[in-house]
């Protein structure tokens, strides 16, 4: 999650939030949460588990294309 605040920090195109999926069960179910870390990407992109930074960076900048 770390990694996805230092990304919206470093760019305006980049927003990032975390969320407590056991505190909000609704929103963990519409984005289809069964492990933690999850990353959404907008509406497309998703993957779950720790990524290194430059494949977490690849897969980033994959989705917003």
């Amino acid at each position: 999650m770390l990694l996805a605040f230092r990304c919206a920090l470093a760019s305006p195109r980049v927003t990032a939030a975390g969320v407590e999926a056991s505190e909000f069960p609704l929103y963990a179910d519409r984005h289809g949460v069964l492990a933690v870390p999850k990353v959404v990407v907008g509406d497309g992109a998703a993957w779950e588990g720790a990524l290194p930074e430059r494949e977490f960076v690849a897969r980033l900048l994959a989705a917003a294309r």
